[in-house]
Order: structure tokens, then sequence, then C-alpha cells
């Protein structure tokens, strides 16, 4: 019993002795890092050792450190870019410069966050607060380099983490981030970034930031894009239904639903939603062409007959209206011919409906030829129309 009682003691002293052991590895890199020619090697393996052991992972002063290195690093580089004659790296005073707020952003949670008995003791927060002060600008020119270059990850590190600096700096007790341009500014390009890299689960997890965001009606739109290419119509919807509210005018949300909606066969969804989109802007054409399109696709071509007229009235160039109302009536023809038991009238009737869908084919070509060549060279055939034909097809040669 007591060799066993003496094994338990032993175990207990080396587990306190590791931890001061971690501890006296953090005081070890803060005193390297004071030297003259500090060795960073030697100081990121004994912060990495104190970050992964019990005793010291959640100490503030290790993270305290940990930035205060990559503040060290930063401005060392700095040094040599503004001195004449030294080679300085940019890249690196900037990956720096980010990668300090890493190390402060665990420092100033652990600070802010009350122990046992709802004492909240700050011993390095203030000091970060004052690094976090001089570098954020710095931290903000990195996100602009780097989306400059196109390099869109570190875009978004760089952003985020100057969006973490303003966290940083808020006085205790305040959570949210001020409604002000520097936010706004710092949302905006952090979004920008990651969408512009397809980034998009970035986007979604910044979203967070979007009513917070310079040039909203965007934001929402990279964020709801950014849903559906994950293939999240679910997470989608919430987006595009708050665009919608805040952006009545821009048809993109309305526009969106709507598609989603006739993916899933939901026609009279669709259009509850366009005509509520029509309440905000009655003569849209373009709100018009959606609600038109739900009929097409419904196969109710009365109704969609109608809806393009409507447009044409209001646009007369109008590329989807003149395309699909073509369509439509070569819709309604083929469907006369394709019947078992079709009668002369019926081809007469078919006749009729390719000779109404010609002027709009036509006038839909000159501005999209590719896409109607087909069709139109279809009509022709249908028609007897020979010599218009071969023309249509000579004239895609050229």
């Amino acid at each position: 019993m007591r060799k066993y009682l003496a094994c338990i003691a032993t175990l207990c002293l080396l587990t306190s002795y590791r931890g001061v052991a971690q501890r006296s590895n953090v005081r070890a890199a803060d005193r390297l890092l004071q030297s003259e020619k500090p060795n960073f090697a030697e100081i990121d393996r004994l912060l990495r050792e104190a970050a992964a052991h019990e005793e010291t992972k959640n100490d503030p002063y290790t993270y305290y450190i940990m930035g205060l290195v990559e503040h060290n690093k930063s401005k060392a580089e700095y040094r040599k870019l503004i001195t004449p004659g030294v080679v300085g790296d940019t890249a690196s005073m900037f990956r720096s410069v980010v990668a300090e707020i890493y190390g402060w952003r665990k420092t100033d949670s652990l600070e802010r966050t009350p122990d046992k008995t709802g004492r909240i003791s700050l011993k390095y927060l203030k000091k970060v607060q004052d690094y976090v002060k001089e570098d954020k600008d710095r931290i903000y020119s990195a996100g602009l380099f780097w989306l400059d270059r196109k390099s869109y990850q570190e875009a978004v590190n760089a952003f985020t983490a100057a969006l973490s600096a303003q966290h940083i700096l808020l006085p205790l007790g305040e959570q949210n981030l001020p409604a002000d341009s520097t936010t706004a500014n710092l949302t905006y390009y952090a979004l920008v970034s990651a969408y512009t890299g397809k980034l998009y689960p970035e986007v979604i997890r910044l979203s967070r930031y979007k009513d917070r965001a310079a040039n909203r009606n965007e934001v929402y739109q990279f964020v709801a894009r950014s849903y559906l290419a994950e293939g999240d119509t679910l997470g989608a919807m919430p987006i595009l239904e708050r665009g919608a509210e805040l952006f009545p005018e821009t048809t993109f949300f309305f526009g969106t639903m709507i598609s989603i909606h006739q993916a899933r066969k939901e026609y009279d969804k669709a259009v509850a939603l366009i005509d509520r989109a029509l309440k905000v802007a009655p003569t849209n054409p373009n709100l018009l062409v959606l609600r038109g399109n739900v009929y097409f696709l419904a196969q109710d071509w009365a109704r969609a007959t109608e809806i393009y007229k409507q447009v044409l009235q209001l646009s007369p160039d109008n590329y989807d209206a003149l395309f699909n109302l073509g369509q439509v009536y070569y819709n309604n023809a083929v469907t006369l011919l394709s019947k078992p038991l079709s009668t002369k009238l019926d081809e007469h009737k078919a006749k009729e409906y390719f000779r109404q869908s010609l002027p709009h084919l036509e006038a839909a070509y000159k501005r999209s030829p590719d896409q109607v060549r087909d069709l139109l060279g279809n009509v022709y055939y249908r028609l007897g129309l020979e010599k218009r034909y071969e023309e249509l097809y000579n004239e895609a040669k050229k």
C-alpha cells in the first residue's frame, strides 16, 4: 500500500512539475524574445508546447507572448523595408502582422471570461490593445495587399484578423462591433475576397457580419449565391427572403426564390412571390418576364402569351419576352401536330402559330443569333421558307 501511495504521490509531483515547466517555457520564450537576436525557432517550439499542455493552454500569458512574437517579427521586417540598402520582405511582414491577432484574440477571450468567483482579471489586455492600435491599419493594408495579388484566402485571413482587432479594442462589456465605416469596409472586403476566390464556406462563415457591411445589397447576393454554390437552398432561402425585403427592386432575390420554387414545381408559390414583387414595381419588365416564365414552365400557354405581350408593350426590344413568346407559339403548334388524330384544321392552326412565332424569333435572333438559330430554322422549315432557311445557316458559317 505504501509503495502504491508513493507512486501516486510521485505522479502528482511529476504532473505539477510539468505544469511549472510549461509556465517556465513561456517565461523562457519571453526572455528569448527580448534578446538582441531572438531565436524564433526555439521561441515557437516553447510556445507550442505550452499551448498544448493542460496547465498553460488556458493561460493568457501564453497567447500574449505568441502575439508579441509575431508583432516583433512584423516590426523587424518593416524596419528593413524602410531602411535604405536593406532588403525586406513585404509578404512576410504582412503575414506576421496578421498572425499576431491569433494569439491576442485568445488572450482577449480568456481575460474577458470571469473566473469561478465572477471576477475578471486583466493582466495583459491593456498591453494587447496598445499593440493592436499600433498595428490595425497595417492589418487592413495586408488584406488589400493580398486582394490585389488575387491571393484570396490570405486576403480573407487578413480582413478577418482586422475584424478581430476591432473586437479586441472593444471596451469591457461590449460584444458588438460599432456600426461605423471601418467595420463596414472590413466586412465588405472580407466577403468580396472570399466570394471572388470561390471560398463559399468562408462567405457563409462571414455572413454573420452581413448587416454591418458596406454595399449590403451586393453582400446579400454574395451570401445567397454562396449557399446555392454549396447546394444549400434551405440556407439560401432566409437570405433571399431578407434581401427581397431590404432591396425589393433588385430582381435577383425574388428571381432566385422563384427559380427554386420552379425547380420544385411549386408554381403557385412562384407566382405569389412575383405578385408580391410587382406590388413594389408593377411595370418592371424583368418581373413580368419571370411571371410569364412560371406559366411557360407550367405549360399554361395562354397566360404566358398574355404576359409576354404585356412586357413587349412596355419594352418592345425585351429579348427574353421576344424569344419566349416565339417559343410559346412554336410549342402551341407542335402540341397540335403531335395529337394522334390531328385534323386538317389542327394543321391549319399549327401553321398559323408558326407564322405568329416568326417575327418574335427573328427579332430575338438579331440579339442572340446562336441561341435562337435552331428554333428559327425549324420555323422556316415548317413554313416552307427554304431560301431563308439556307440563308440562316450560311450566315452562321461566315
